[in-house]
Formats: structure tokens, sequence, C-alpha cells
């Protein structure tokens, strides 16, 4: 079922009351076309959950159109029959072509409309040349004084004073009649069988004190100006009044049971608060004694405290002096370690000289074994060249020396 948020009648879902003045409008326009000439073709623009179209039986086709969704699809559910469609569409812009229609309805949709002035312009475009347009709205005065404690109408943008009613409607149509509706008490004879009687209805009311305007508008003159009026089923106001008044002595009655009972629930509420305030001062004198012990312990942390700081300030001392200490010491085994990489590298090349002497001195040495070996080997060849008479051979090799070679052959008597 669609649900009833203000903005949209529900059968079922609203008091009796308010759905009587909604549906008495549709009431009104039924009559309003059982009187045309033919079947009329009929447009309920913002026909909400759909109730009114069925108050149009035989009339006629009937459209009803609403720019809710979900409000369509349950008016089509709920109030589907032959004869009757129901669109999707915007009051504001009807998607009709021009003078489809002998009836147009909108009933309590105009205040709902923020460009409210393009509805009479497209009823007056999808009318006939004879065509009419039903259009209601709640008297703005009366409206608002009814919900003075409920304050405004969130669902409505503009609502009307009857002479700004009129007027707007006179500068769209040319013929223009306008009822007052209102919801009052009357004192009824109606017969037992069904049958249409007369209406008093005297032309001293005023229609700016009425709750409701309802107009018809037309291109042409409007034959149909008379009152009217319908007896719902539920308007015994009597009858209804006293079984609201029983039901207001049921409810009082059931308050008055809720009322003892909150008097018993609110003794026993008045018992455990006085415990629970002696737990509180129980629970507050221990607090008190718990904020004592802190404070020492707070004391106590504030002595302590002094200590850590002096004695954190004799470390951070000792600290510095064991870094000023160790500063030395680091700068000292740079130094050291700076003279004995000069000592390696002092090593290393004289270890290199001393390579190269040792490699000399083996070279020399060799050098002079060979020497005293070729030195050796003249001696010998010497003298075997003295023996064998050779001596000039030695001579020319320059290994024998003259004084020695001539002394030699002196005594040899050569």
């Amino acid at each position: 079922m669609l649900e009833f948020t203000g903005e949209r009648v529900v059968p079922g879902l609203v008091d009796p009351n308010l759905f009587n003045e909604h549906l008495a409008r549709y009431r009104f326009a039924a009559h309003f076309a059982g009187g045309l000439a033919r079947s009329p073709k009929i447009l309920d623009a913002g026909c909400g959950s759909g109730y009114g179209t069925a108050e149009f039986p035989g009339t006629g086709a009937v459209v009803a159109m609403d720019v809710s969704a979900e409000a369509v699809a349950h008016a089509r559910r709920t109030f589907h029959r032959p004869g009757a469609d129901f669109l999707q569409g915007a009051c504001e812009s009807l998607p009709f072509g021009d003078g489809s229609f002998d009836l147009v309805v909108a009933f309590e949709v105009i205040e709902h409309l923020e460009h409210w002035p393009r509805l009479l312009a497209e009823a007056r475009r999808v009318l006939g040349k004879s065509g009419t347009l039903l259009v209601s709205t709640p008297n703005k005065a009366w409206y608002g004084e009814s919900r003075a404690e409920a304050g405004a109408n969130p669902w409505h943008i503009h609502e009307f004073e009857y002479r700004e009613f009129e007027a707007a409607l006179r500068e769209v149509f040319p013929h223009v009649q306008l009822w007052s509706q209102n919801h009052s008490e009357t004192i009824t004879f109606v017969p037992a069988q069904q049958s249409i009687g007369d209406f008093d209805a005297p032309a001293g009311l005023k229609p700016e004190q009425s709750h409701f305007f309802l107009a018809a508008c037309s291109a042409s003159p409007i034959a149909r100006t008379g009152a009217f009026a319908w007896l719902a089923s539920s308007g015994n106001i009597l009858r209804e009044r006293q079984r609201h008044i029983a039901l207001l002595e049921a409810e009082l009655e059931q308050n008055h049971r809720w009322l003892a009972e909150s008097h018993a629930s609110h003794a026993q509420l008045q018992k455990s608060h006085e415990a629970v305030i002696a737990e509180l001062q129980t629970s507050n004198l221990w607090a008190s004694q718990l904020n004592t012990q802190l404070a020492q312990a707070g004391e106590r942390i504030a002595s302590l405290q002094d200590e850590i700081k002096t004695t954190h300030a004799g470390y951070q001392e000792h600290i510095a002096r064991l870094e000023s200490e160790a500063a030395v010491r680091l700068e000292w085994v740079g130094d050291l370690e700076a003279q004995i990489a000069r000592a390696r590298v002092e090593i290393a090349r004289l270890n290199e000289v001393n390579q190269t002497q040792e490699r000399t001195i083996e070279e020399r040495t060799l050098w002079a074994q060979s020497l005293e070996r070729d030195l050796n080997q003249a001696r010998a060849e010497l003298e075997a060249i003295g023996r064998t008479g050779l001596v000039r051979l030695g001579r020319r090799l320059n290994l024998v020396p003259a004084g020695n070679a001539e002394k030699g052959s002196a005594e040899r008597g050569e």
C-alpha cells in the first residue's frame, strides 16, 4: 500500500473527515460531468492515490495522471477499471494534444506547484472549446489558522486567498464560477429511498471565510452554477462524535491506568534513587580518601622526580667528561694510526730498496764469480801458452804482461 506522508490522501490511512473533504470534490465533479451533453473525456490532473477515478463510473473515458511513479503504480493496482488509464506526468506540462478533453479536474494540486500558472495554461490548452476546468485549493487564511500548532504544510509552495485565486483564474479563462467548500454541521432529512431533494444555501456566506475554494473555468459560459451538498456514509457527525468520545474515554481510562502505573514506578524509582544517593555518598567518601592518597603519592612523585633530575645532571656531567677524554684518546689514536701508516710506507720503501740492493749484490757476486772463473781460466791458459811458446798469442790477447813474457823468453834463451 502507498505510504501516507501527508502529501497525498490515501484511503484507509487518513481521518474519515479529511478523506470526505477530498472525496466530496470528486462527487461534485461527477455530478458536474453528469450534466454534460455527451460522454465526456476527463483528465484527473494530480490524481494522487487514484481514488477519485472511481467517482466517474460510466460518464466517459478518464485519464488519471500524477508526477509520482509510486502513486501511479498504486492507483493502477487499486482503482483500475475499464475506461480508466493511469499515467505518470507533470501538471505543468501535460502530454496531450490541444482540445483533447471535455473536463479537467485538478483538486488540491495548484498549491503544490512552483510554476502553478503553467497548470492553468496547460488546462486551457488541452480543453475543448466548451470544456471546463474544475480546480480547488485551500483558503490560505483559514488553512494557516487551522495549522497554527502544526506549522506550515511542507508540501505547499504557494497558497491562495480568495481574491488572488479568482484573479489568477480570470487571467486565463473568460468564464469563472467559484464555490466555497465548507465542512459544516447540517440537520438532514433523508428519505429511506434514494432521491434528489432541495438544498437551502443562503447567499450571504462570505467566500473569503470558507475552508476551500472550488472553481469552474471555461472558455464558454458555465451553465451549472448551483449549490451542491453530499452526505457521506460517515457524515452522521453526532454518531461519529459519540464514537469519538467513547474512544477518548477509553483512551483516558487507559491513560489513568498508565498514570497509576507511572506513580508506582515513580515510587520504586524514588527508593532506587535514595539507595543510589546513599551509595553515592559512600563512594564520595572513598573518593575523598583516594584523593588524599593521590595527593601524598603526588608529593612522593615530585620528590622522586627531583632526585632523578639531580642524578641525571650528575650522569650528564660524568658523560661529558668521559666524552671529552674519549675525544682526546681518539685524537691520540688517530695520530698514532697516522704515524703507523707513515712507518708502514717507509718500511715498504726500505724493503723495496733492500730488495733492489740484494738483487744488485747478487748480480755483482755472480759477475765477480764469472770474472774469477774467466781469470782462472786465463791464468791456466797463460801458463799453458808460456809452456808451449805461444807468448805472442798471449800478448795479442793482452793476457800476458810484456815484461813477464820477455823475462820468460830470456830465461828460455829465446
